[in-house]
C-alpha cells in the first residue's frame, strides 16, 4: 500500500496524519494485506465452515417476552422531551 492511499484513506476518515505517520502506515498497511495474502493462498477446500470452536452447545436463556418500560416513563426520565420524543443537540446542519 503506497502513501497516495494512505491518504485517500485517511481523507475519508477525516484524520490528519503527519508525513512519518503516513510512511508508517503505509508499511504496516502493506505487511498486515501481504498476511492476510499469505491466508488466503491456505487451501480450506476441506474445512467445514463453524460459527464457535469449542464444540459446545451454546447456553441460551429463554426468550420470554415482558413488560417493557412506558413511553410517558422514559420521556420523564429525559432532560428535555418535545412532541413526545427526546430532544438531542443538533449535529447536522
Amino acid at each position: 500500500m503506497d502513501v497516495s492511499q494512505i491518504r485517500h484513506v485517511a481523507a475519508l476518515a477525516e484524520l490528519s496524519l503527519t508525513p512519518e505517520e503516513e510512511q508508517r502506515l503505509a508499511a504496516e498497511m502493506t505487511r498486515i494485506l501481504d498476511y492476510v495474502a499469505e491466508l488466503d493462498a491456505v487451501d480450506t477446500s476441506s474445512v467445514l465452515p463453524m460459527t464457535q470452536v469449542t464444540g459446545a452447545a451454546p447456553r441460551l436463556r429463554e426468550d420470554v417476552v415482558e413488560e417493557g418500560l412506558a413511553h410517558e416513563d422514559a420521556l420523564a426520565a429525559a432532560p428535555e422531551a418535545e412532541h413526545g420524543g427526546f430532544v438531542v443537540p443538533t449535529f447536522v446542519e
